[in-house]
Parts: structure tokens; sequence; C-alpha cells
């Protein structure tokens, strides 16, 4: 269990607390590229409990800036893109992606009022169809060119849903491979079966239970960027690639997932303290030979978090964790919980998160903070039972990767 002040140190994430400062040195994404285009130019935007404005410039240049004129407080989410940046509804200032107000029509000729007016801004850059936002101190660090990002050749798309509930609880979910056997196999297909067709529920059952077998044992690996998360089910053998290879936890808060030709990022964003963006980067991956176009933009869809009932939605793997994290309430009171031998992926990764605040409070870098443009371009992750750009077999460049005794590991037997 941990005490409130505790349970208080690695969940807020508010300027000026520790998770919030750790939380500020690294990219988080704001936003799909198409949410802001020619249509829909301005988007308000609550990042680290921080209200802001994304902007993309008559021009096309995208601006983070703060929400209010410096002049009469006007919301600049009304203002209109210029070439320049972004013109306040109400009196025409006009601002640009770096915070500088570069007009004010209505000051004498000659003025140098608007040289000594400036509002907050951010730094934006934007990669495979996401708008990423760094609010930290300077020198800021790379944006992590993470493989699924930068590949060419294959179809991308981009859902989010914005969640009730703190950041933690919805990451805590992704040390916990077990949850698999209950929460998706177990309420997850009761959910679903009943709502399919009785001739349809027999090759559902033999699809959840493929899925969702019992597990032998679970393990943890620290790297260079995270966690790696491993396990091995019921039939299988420390050989096959869920032991293996396993799939990485990118610190602080991105999950890997991958299967068959597709390739997943869940970026669990925290928007405040209580309110968390789950979003979900796919990449499908063609057959070998085949040529698939180029996307522009790339898709970006919102899904609902309830159904027509009102109730959480629950018949997709995604939609069942979400309803787990929301279940648990704005933030989860962990001065109450009891954790067991399942849970030591969880305890692994609180460890990190304090021994990484501690880094931050001394002045230094966190894990997977980017500061090397030699080590930064297309950034391969391992992930298991999946194909790689031109591969015929799945692993990629991992598929003979030595078993190595898991950093800790748990049996369920």
């Amino acid at each position: 269990m941990l005490t409130q002040g505790q349970n208080d140190r690695i969940t807020r994430v508010g300027k000026g607390t520790p998770m919030g400062e750790l939380m500020r040195r690294y990219w988080h994404p704001v936003s799909a590229s198409a949410e802001v285009d020619d249509e829909n130019p301005t988007k308000e935007v609550r990042l680290l409990g921080e209200d802001l404005v994304l902007f993309r410039s008559a021009t096309g240049k995208v601006g983070l800036i703060e929400p209010s004129c410096p002049h009469r407080k006007a919301n600049l989410s009304y203002g209109v893109p210029e070439p320049e940046g972004i013109r306040c509804a109400y009196h025409g200032w006009l601002f640009d992606v770096n915070g500088n107000c570069v007009d004010q029509p209505s000051e004498p000729a000659g003025s140098r009022f608007k040289d000594k007016v400036h509002i907050k801004a951010y730094r934006i850059e934007e990669l495979g169809g996401l708008i990423f936002a760094y609010l930290g101190p300077e020198p800021a660090p790379l944006l992590p060119r993470w493989d699924i990002l930068t590949w060419t050749n294959v179809t991308r798309t981009i859902d989010a849903v914005e969640l009730p509930c703190n950041w933690l609880q919805c990451m805590d979910n992704s040390l916990d491979p077990v949850h698999f056997q209950w929460l998706h196999r177990y309420w997850g297909g009761y959910n679903v079966r009943r709502k399919k067709p009785p001739e349809e529920r027999e090759d559902f059952d033999r699809m959840a239970l493929s899925r969702g077998r019992e597990h032998i044992k679970v393990g943890f690996d620290r790297f260079e960027y995270g966690i790696v998360k491993r396990r091995l089910m019921e039939g299988e053998t420390e050989d096959d690639q869920w032991w293996r290879i396993g799939h990485p936890i990118l610190f602080p808060n991105i999950l890997r997932v991958a299967q068959d030709r597709w390739h997943s990022f869940q970026y669990r964003i925290p928007v405040d303290d209580t309110h968390t963006k789950h979003l979900l980067y796919t990449v499908t991956v063609p057959e070998p030979g085949i040529t698939v176009d180029e996307q522009s933009p790339v898709p970006y869809a919102e899904r609902p978090l309830y159904d027509e009932h009102g109730r959480l939605n629950n018949t997709i793997i995604p939609a069942q964790d979400e309803a787990a994290w929301v279940m648990q309430g704005a933030i989860t009171d962990r001065t109450t919980e009891h954790l067991g031998v399942t849970d030591i992926g969880i305890i692994f990764y609180r460890k990190m998160i304090e021994e990484n605040l501690r880094v931050v409070e001394d002045g230094g870098d966190p894990i997977n903070v980017h500061r090397d443009p030699a080590k930064n371009d297309g950034i391969m992750l391992a992930t298991e039972h999946t194909y790689y750009p031109g591969d015929d077999f799945t692993g990629g460049p991992f598929r003979d990767k030595p078993l190595i005794p898991a950093q800790v590991e748990a049996s369920m037997q």
C-alpha cells in the first residue's frame, strides 16, 4: 500500500508537482494532424493541467500558445489564421507560433508596443500524422522518432477517447499481464458473447480462449527506454516469442502492442489529475511486395466512451481496458489496495517512477529522454508475434533474440 502522500506524488501532474515536472521532460501528442486544418484551424487543448490553444497558420505552421490574448483576454481559439500566425478576433492583435506579437493594427504607426508583448508558447513538432508538444525546460530533448512513426509504405489510423480518470491507473494496467484472461477473456467475452447471435458464439468462444489463456508466469526487464513485459502462457515454452521477446512499456506513459501485421502505440496522455486522453496510434504493415497509398492526412476518429444505454463500452479490447480504469474512479485510492504475486510489474514500474522523480529533482534527465541525433532515427522496438516491414516471419530483427532470465518474474504455479 502507498501513503496518501506517496499516491499524490505519483499521480498529480500539475505544474510544480513532482510528477508534473517529470512529465514535462517528455513530448506528448496533443492532437492528430488531421484535427487542425484549413477548415478547423484552431483547437482548445488541455495538457498536464494547463489550458492551451493549438493552431495552424495560413502557411501550415503549427503553434501551441496560452489561450488568452494579453490585450483584453479574448480566447485565441476564435482567432483567424494568417500567414504569420493567429489574429485575435477582438482587436486584431497577431501572434506568431513563438508567442511574439507581430502586429497591433490600432496602435500608432511606428509604435514599438508590440515588441513588449509576448504570450507563452510551447515547442511543437509533427511526425507520423501526430502533433507533439513539449512543455518542459530548455534545452528541449529530441522528439523520439520511434519506428512506427517513421515507417513508409504502411497504413495508419489514429483514434482517441477522453477518460474521467487519472493517468496512472491506465498505465498500471500495462504492467499487469494477467488481467487479460479475466478482464478480456472472462468479462469482455461475457459481454461480447451475449450480444452475438447464437450461431456466432462458438467461433467467438474459441477466439477468446486463445487470446486469454492461463498464465504460467510473468516477467519484466528494465531496458534503456522503460520496461519489457513478458508472459508464458499455458501450452507454451520459454522459446515462444511472448516470453523470449515480449513487448515494451515506454516510460513514462506509452504501451507498445502488436500482433500479426499491426503495431500500435497506446498513449496515456495526462490531461489533468482526473482526466486522461487515451490515444491509439496503429500501423498496419502490408504483405511483402505490396505497395499501399500514402495517406494525407492520417485518418482520425474519436471513440465514444459510453454506449447507447449510457454504460461503458466493452465490446473491443481497448474499451474493456478503459472501462476497468474508469470503474476505479477519478483517482484510485492506493492507500487501501492489496498487491499480490501477479502485481510485481506494477511494483517494478512504480519504483521506476520514484527513481526518475528523484533524478529530475536532482537536475538530471530521466530515462527515455533523447538528445543524441545519431541514435534517434527510426528507433526499433521489439514486439512479439508481429511482422516488420518486408519480412515474411514474425519478430523482425528481434526474431533470434537470445533467451535471458527476466529481471523480475512471478510464477502462477
